[in-house]
């Protein structure tokens, strides 16, 4: 399995075979996702003495994340996909965030950086070894967030008041939880070291496998996950008194 993650700031690549990592490659920075994350892909399969025809299935992070990056890691995926006639499975974000932290029991809030002061974000509880989902994805301001993360973790504290240890705190993970530290500190929610800030590709590749080994994935190609309009498109729509097409728009 080839395993692409392009929906932060950190792009990443990884092979994956029989349920175990092969080799990976990540880089977080100012490069730019589409000129990075094929030759990285192209390396690693030299580097292990892979071929394209020893690529069987494709997982991707198909979101929510950051527009530019989703739509080269979907392209990418889709292309080696297509060409092979592979098959395909989508992982989210939120999820490979909260799926590193799965052996902490209680609830996980993985929380992505949206940028334009807002966030993308779920909850998760685990037992110690499996993710559920509590709350689907969702984008709010860090404020909104803090403050919702605070009621959840009320209420799951005891009627007299004790708390009932790990499961009464959220752990807040991601460079979404880093950026807002503080606002989301403030409300009581314990939260991850910036070395847990992005999704990895490793993650992505072993939650797909799993999947497909389950015949979880559905059929196709995986949709993208956005939550939100392109940060182009929302711009545009702020400006006051605009005339005219939009941009990109069919004339």
């Amino acid at each position: 399995m080839l395993a692409i993650e392009s929906s932060t700031p950190s792009v990443s690549s990884a092979l994956w075979e029989e349920g175990a990592p092969v080799a990976s490659f990540s880089a977080v920075g100012r490069a730019r996702h589409a000129e990075v994350l094929a030759p990285a892909v192209d390396y690693l399969c030299r580097q292990v003495g892979w071929s394209a025809d020893d690529i069987e299935a494709v997982a991707v992070d198909n979101g929510p994340g950051l527009f530019t990056g989703l739509r080269v890691g979907l392209a990418t995926a889709g292309a080696i996909a297509a060409a092979r006639g592979l098959r395909a499975v989508g992982v989210s974000s939120l999820e490979a965030l909260a799926y590193r932290q799965r052996r902490r029991p209680g609830l996980l809030a993985p929380v992505v950086d949206a940028r334009r002061g807002e966030v993308f974000w779920s909850l998760y509880r685990s037992d110690g070894r499996h993710l559920a989902l509590v709350c689907p994805p969702a984008v709010a301001l860090p404020e909104a967030l803090a403050a919702e993360l605070e009621a959840v973790a009320r209420r799951q504290a005891c009627p007299e008041g004790r708390s009932r240890g790990a499961d009464a705190t959220v752990l807040a993970v991601g460079d979404g939880a880093w950026r807002y530290r503080e606002t989301l500190a403030g409300a009581g929610v314990e939260l991850a070291g910036p070395a847990d800030m992005w999704p990895s590709a490793e993650t992505v590749a072993e939650l797909g496998w799993q999947r497909l080994a389950k015949g979880d994935a559905p059929a196709g190609f995986p949709a993208p996950l956005y939550l939100r309009q392109a940060d182009v498109r929302i711009g545009w729509e702020e400006v006051p008194g605009r005339a005219g097409a939009e941009p990109n728009a069919p004339t």
